[in-house]
């Protein structure tokens, strides 16, 4: 049963009224992030273009799921003069109150079509269901409350930053509701994550409305085209931005006859595959070779991951945890390995190249966007164990030819991606409006 009670607003035409009239140094921002963690990979082209935004005179509001005020990223934002508000925290202080005092009422007494997001409530949990978990009666109070914190704001743009390319369908129909200008950015797209029937015609319309659509690479503006069966003409392609802000490559590190591999990636193994390497990494030809491969990051299949690697007895790998300086990190590595079976565009690959590392990746998202095979890297033909012991293998032949082709990666990557992706992304948005 769908809990479909939405607080009733004294001026409920008040909450939907049309923007007032600002000059055109005074726009308000409205960022929404939908990041399922405390911080992801996917928020840093919308947080840094956020903090441009501010420093350059405008009012930035933001919005986060599952926020953490410790987390440096919050702290960052917050000294920067940007208020991070938890989307499911909105409300807490009225929902302690009695009941009584809330004057709860039907959605029916809020105009403007906020039914539209009941709908989406309703199939998105029916998918959710299928997928995850079910939503909790607090996603759809939530909902209330950030309907209200925008009313109020009324920003001129709504930037809704999605981990995937339609985790945002909630926060698109709020907008429709709330009659807000919205635009979409997409980090990631998956071949094997499709929407289902129940909320595709509304993704289509979340689509159609939004005043852009931004996506991080070519390919996954394409497949989310094929997923919705319809071409978007707005659409665009940005970069998000890195840590690796070098004018030249790092020096090659000492390879004394032994090579060490770093895997960069969230442990988050639907996407990022880390079981793949270690399977390959079993055969008796890498067990026996001068190779080390030490695993990068934090998620929620870190133990999976150590202890799969402890019964496969690979003593060959290790789990350093997360790096915060990537530029010390690529100081004593040699080459990069990814065995994605989903991307976006990968920040741990355009970091490794900016420092002049080869790279062995699949080729999903817009990892071959990026990557020339052979020549700036190797690219395994697909998400499995014997695809990418055969790009390894290529890679390992030609092991001596590592510094050279990173200088190649170098010199490309500088030519794909600008030194600061965020200031152009926060001038397209300006152009929006």
């Amino acid at each position: 049963m769908v809990f479909n009670l939405f607080l009733h607003n004294k001026n409920p035409a008040g909450m939907i009224s049309a923007l007032s009239a600002k000059s055109s140094t005074n726009y308000n921002f409205a960022f929404i992030s939908c990041c399922p963690e405390a911080w992801g990979g996917s928020e840093e082209l919308w947080s840094k273009a956020a903090t441009c935004l501010q420093k350059q005179g405008f009012r930035v509001k933001v919005f986060k799921t599952y926020v953490e005020p410790s987390h440096d990223r919050i702290v960052e934002l917050s000294q920067a003069g940007i208020a991070v508000n938890d989307i499911y925290s909105l409300g807490l202080p009225r929902l302690l109150r009695p009941e009584s005092q809330l004057n709860l009422k039907i959605s029916a007494q809020i105009p403007g079509g906020i039914s539209l997001v009941l709908k989406a409530l309703d199939r998105f949990n029916l998918f959710i269901n299928k997928v995850y978990r079910s939503l909790r009666i607090r996603d759809y109070l939530s909902m209330v409350f950030l309907g209200r914190s925008l009313a109020a704001f009324k920003p001129d743009l709504v930037v809704i930053s999605q981990g995937e390319n339609f985790d945002g369908l909630i926060y698109m129909c709020l907008c429709q509701s709330l009659r807000l200008k919205y635009v979409i950015l997409s980090q990631k797209a998956a071949d094997h994550y499709w929407p289902s029937d129940e909320i595709r015609p509304l993704l289509q319309e979340g689509y159609q409305k939004a005043q852009a659509a931004f996506f991080v690479s070519r390919h996954n503006q394409q497949l989310t085209e094929a997923q919705l069966g319809q071409r978007l003409l707005h659409a665009e392609v940005v970069r998000n931005p890195h840590q690796a802000t070098l004018v030249e490559p790092l020096t090659w590190p000492d390879e004394n006859n032994y090579y060490q591999l770093a895997c960069v990636a969230r442990f988050w193994l639907m996407d990022k595959g880390q079981d793949i390497l270690l399977n390959v990494l079993t055969q008796p030809k890498w067990r026996e070779r001068n190779l080390k491969v030490d695993f990068f990051g934090r998620g929620s299949n870190y133990d999976a991951l150590v202890k799969m690697a402890e019964l496969l007895q690979l003593s060959n790998v290790s789990f350093p945890g997360f790096s915060k300086n990537i530029i010390e990190l690529w100081q004593g590595y040699h080459a990069l390995i990814l065995p994605s079976r989903a991307e976006g565009l990968p920040l741990a690959l355009v970091e490794a190249m900016m420092c002049g590392r080869p790279a062995i990746a699949t080729d999903v998202g817009g990892i071959p966007e990026v990557i020339e095979d052979n020549v700036t890297g190797f690219i395994s033909k697909g998400a499995c164990c014997a695809a990418l012991d055969e790009a390894m293998e290529r890679a390992w032949q030609r092991r001596h030819e590592w510094e050279a082709i990173g200088k190649t990666a170098a010199t490309s990557i500088r030519q794909l991606v600008p030194p600061y992706p965020e200031k152009t992304f926060a001038e397209k948005l300006l152009k929006v409006i």
